[in-house]
């Protein structure tokens, strides 16, 4: 699965971001909450080609933008070279201490986010903070529904990733969960949407099952004008606990 969702998100680092309309929408509300100094040496990880990173800058002190695949960084490279990129895995941090970790719609993906955020702990500042933003559970029940366990990863609720925090090492300081409902011209639209972000990591329906997930998704989960598709985005912000 891992090589498979490599590879998928390396072949949307060209088109990703002209796809990434929901990715954007959560970077803007990660954005709220970013600290009012700009300042301190700063880690951005699974940043793609930069939706989140844009909205960074200007930062004084340094700042590395990370992605594990080379095709998503050399997009972000060309996009922001003002940005220091490179190749790294939210498993194996760059070594710190950062004052500030940043991570935006990546940590859904993580298999294991405890071991993530232990080792997130162990290159952070004393007093260092992450500040992330991720999809959880109550995304795409539409999809589900059809899909049943045909999706390309399980969710996990607010609860689980405020465990997951603890058990790194990190406190808590704020989080919030929000619901949001997005239009999409049609079924296929939609689907094309995920595709481009390299969110379908995998081929998991025949054309024809393909068809007729299209045309149900259309007839039960119309809203007037195309079709919905419902997320719930997650953000927090967390400490290093001594």
């Amino acid at each position: 699965m891992k090589s498979a969702l490599h590879k998928s998100f390396a072949r949307a680092a060209g088109d990703y971001r002209k796809h990434a309309r929901v990715q954007s929408a959560l970077a803007d509300w990660l954005v709220e909450w970013l600290p009012v100094e700009r300042t301190g040496r700063a880690l951005e990880v699974g940043a793609g080609p930069g939706v989140f990173t844009q909205r960074l800058l200007p930062w004084n002190g340094g700042l590395t933008a990370t992605d594990l695949s080379p095709d998503m960084c050399a997009a972000g490279r060309s996009a922001l070279p003002q940005v220091n990129w490179q190749t790294m895995s939210a498993e194996a941090p760059l070594a710190g201490p950062w004052q500030w970790i940043f991570c935006s719609s990546m940590l859904q993906w993580a298999g294991s986010p405890g071991e993530v955020f232990a080792a997130w702990r162990d290159q952070l500042a004393p007093g260092g903070r992450v500040l992330a933003g991720l999809f959880v559970s109550g995304s795409l029940p539409e999809l589900q529904a059809l899909a049943g366990g045909s999706a390309p990863l399980t969710w996990r609720a607010p609860e689980e990733w405020r465990g997951a925090l603890v058990r790194g090492g990190l406190r808590v300081l704020r989080d919030e969960a929000e619901t949001r409902v997005f239009e999409y011209p049609s079924a296929r639209d939609f689907l094309h949407t995920l595709h481009g972000v390299g969110a379908t990591p995998e081929r998991r329906f025949a054309s024809g099952g393909l068809r007729r997930l299209l045309r149900e998704y259309e007839e039960r989960f119309d809203a007037g004008s195309g079709v919905r598709a419902t997320w719930t985005f997650y953000r927090f912000e967390a400490e290093r606990m001594e």
